[in-house]
């Protein structure tokens, strides 16, 4: 346990079981990668891959290491820090910190490839506006009402939460210059919106692609660096 350590950025929190990766057990012995990916027409697909041992070992041992079981749910943020809720049943999880996992999660399913990338299922590029085709895996934050600053907010205490603000971070005009690209979609009524490990930022239901956040965007500090 003296070697795990809490993760200090953005804990994702309540959000759906499609907006995350998870680890199971596969029928064939041992573990998986998996999302929960929802088709346009209502169906439920259950894509996974095998093809990443050493993800599976990091989030399986941090699952073990704080008390609880192997599998379950982890993330990827957008400096691919993995991401690993965890904890005995029965508490809250605390979320941990993994290594940075540089390789692409990429699933194929019934001939489609499915990954965070820009693309439709039919390998064609998105553009801001498009309906989003990716996993909804990602880190959610909330562009505030108004449309001016980007936020998240989370527990730093016990019935203590804190709101962190981009402008806070990079000044009122950067935090502005980031929020407007997704203004554009969101509108000025703001709401959450998820980023991935490929810096692709989208809308909550509706799904709508926003863009990508460009290595030059101002942003929230890489956690732990």
């Amino acid at each position: 346990m003296n070697d795990l350590m809490v993760y200090e950025g953005n804990w994702p929190g309540a959000v759906k079981r499609d907006a995350k990766y998870s680890v199971h057990s596969s029928r064939g012995g041992g573990y998986v990668v998996g999302i929960e990916y929802r088709t346009n027409d209502g169906e439920k697909w259950s894509p996974t891959t095998d093809a990443h041992d050493d993800l599976v070992k990091m989030v399986n041992g941090i699952k073990t290491e704080a008390g609880g079981r192997p599998g379950g749910a982890f993330y990827i943020n957008e400096y691919r820090q993995v991401i690993v809720p965890a904890g005995p049943a029965g508490y809250d999880f605390i979320y941990y910190l993994g290594s940075e996992y540089a390789e692409d999660l990429i699933f194929d399913f019934e001939g489609y490839k499915i990954s965070g990338k820009p693309y439709d299922l039919n390998g064609n590029p998105l553009h801001p506006g498009d309906a989003w085709k990716g996993p909804h895996a990602g880190i959610p934050f909330k562009l505030k009402a108004g449309g001016r600053d980007i936020s998240y907010e989370k527990q730093i205490r016990p019935k203590v939460r804190k709101e962190f603000t981009l402008s806070s971070y990079v000044g009122d005009q950067a935090a502005q210059r980031v929020a407007a690209k997704i203004r554009a979609i969101v509108g000025f009524d703001g709401g959450r919106f998820y980023i991935n490990e490929f810096r692709q930022l989208f809308t909550g239901m509706p799904y709508i692609y926003i863009g990508e956040l460009e290595t030059d965007d101002p942003w929230f500090p890489k956690p732990h660096s």
